[in-house]
């Protein structure tokens, strides 16, 4: 097993070279693992593992590659499958709170890397997504640590996400909320992957969407800081949803009621019927962040803490 130091000091030939000076088997049982081992980087690269196909769908948006000799070694050994499944969401559940607090993913080679020399040898297989779970759960370093709940709370709450995350990242989260709302009388459990994403409250909202809660008399002082605010929410979780490119266009900058009103009719996604349950009678900063808290609860649950997996 190679340690981290000798990893980084070291070719991919060198290893490999010593790996098979002190295998002590046949060049023909080493080409056959090497022949498996390729056959999963093959599946892993068109997201052909199908008990695993959303968590690789979400990987690969994120894409982190650097995860990839993880994924290899958990798929190549005799994992059983509940501890395969609870290594995976670790690590997705890891990667994805990160990616929404903003955290750097710079010396994510080291972590990984750490986590394959220091933890994941043969003799664990059985046990692997325990040992994923606690590798990464006592992780305190600021390029490792795993956010916990009140740090994940106050960034889906006030954090500019569409403005910091790509589309496709953005849209994963977002997805993984939905499937978390839905019930099990819902028709289909999956969400389609084509969908846009939409300002509740328009980007352009100085049109039709009036300013509350300003003090009275209202001054320029006042104006200035709660528009402010107002635009400090507009790209946070809370006031963005899903939505398919027609009804996106139809929505465009109009007014809370009509938007109100368009969602109720044509809305097919729980992310919209919890909006429009909840639907308050103006769409504030108040009300974005009531929302915010609401999503922050499902995401909680598709991508929980360590203590929770």
């Amino acid at each position: 097993m190679c340690t981290r130091e000798e990893v980084r000091a070291e070719d991919g030939f060198s290893v490999f070279r010593r790996y098979y000076g002190s295998a002590d088997r046949p060049i023909e049982e080493i080409a056959s693992d090497i022949r498996c081992v390729a056959g999963y980087y093959r599946s892993l690269e068109e997201e052909s593992i199908p008990n695993i196909a959303t968590f690789l769908y979400r990987w690969k948006v994120m894409q982190m590659g650097v995860l990839t000799p993880v994924l290899l070694r958990l798929l190549s050994w005799e994992v059983p499958e509940q501890q395969l499944r609870k290594g995976l969401r670790a690590l997705e559940s890891h990667l994805v709170r990160r990616m929404v607090c903003g955290l750097t993913t710079r010396s994510y080679g080291q972590l990984f890397v750490g986590l394959l020399g220091g933890r994941l040898g043969d003799e664990v297989a059985k046990c692997a997504g325990d040992v994923i779970v606690e590798y990464l759960g006592e992780q305190k370093a600021h390029g490792w640590f795993w956010p916990d709940d009140s740090l994940l709370e106050r960034e889906i709450m006030y954090r500019p996400v569409y403005r910091l995350l790509t589309r496709s990242r953005l849209r994963i989260v977002l997805e993984g909320i939905e499937e978390e709302l839905r019930t099990d009388k819902a028709e289909s459990e999956s969400v389609p992957r084509n969908l846009t994403i939409e300002h509740i409250m328009p980007q352009q909202w100085q049109e039709n969407w009036g300013l509350q809660q300003v003090p009275s008399p209202l001054d320029v002082e006042s104006e200035f800081d709660a528009t402010e605010r107002r635009n400090s929410l507009i790209h946070s979780i809370g006031n963005l949803t899903l939505v398919n490119q027609p009804l996106n266009s139809s929505l465009s900058n109009a007014p809370w009621e009509e938007k109100r009103e368009t969602l109720n009719g044509h809305a097919t996604l729980f992310l919209n019927k919890d909006l429009w349950t909840n639907a308050p009678e103006v769409l504030d900063e108040d009300a974005i962040k009531t929302r915010a808290r609401r999503l922050f609860q499902a995401a909680a649950k598709v991508w929980p803490h360590a203590d929770k997996i």
